[in-house]
């Protein structure tokens, strides 16, 4: 590779800075720049930069404090909803015939 140009670290290489403090995880965006993302399992953090190596820089994205966000069941969610899909696992599971009655009144009934 020729001095001065981009490099772009591989996933693995990333993975030897995570500590079980910090998780880390990297993206290459295909313009050789790179999407990090940090999050500080202690302090319950995400910090989400950008790495352009053709430039030299390092900008911060965003912060963004995560402790409330794990209270969420779900969020921003397309149907169906996690709890609509346990409702009808449960269903099935307590009564087997129920499929071919979910099936006959236009519902698609639970994946196996």
């Amino acid at each position: 590779m020729a001095q001065g140009s981009p490099r772009v670290a591989d996933a693995a290489s990333w993975a030897a800075a995570a500590t079980d403090d910090v998780v880390v995880a990297v993206t290459p965006m295909g313009d050789g720049s790179v999407l990090v993302c940090l999050v500080d399992r202690t302090k319950e953090r995400l910090a989400v930069y950008v790495a352009d190596a053709r430039r030299s820089r390092l900008k911060l994205l965003a912060v963004r404090d995560i402790s409330a966000d794990w209270a969420l069941t779900d969020y921003n969610n397309a149907p169906p909803l996690p709890k609509d899909i346990r409702a009808r696992v449960e269903a099935v599971t307590e009564n087997p015939a129920a499929p071919a009655a979910a099936e006959e009144s236009g519902v698609s009934p639970p994946l196996p």
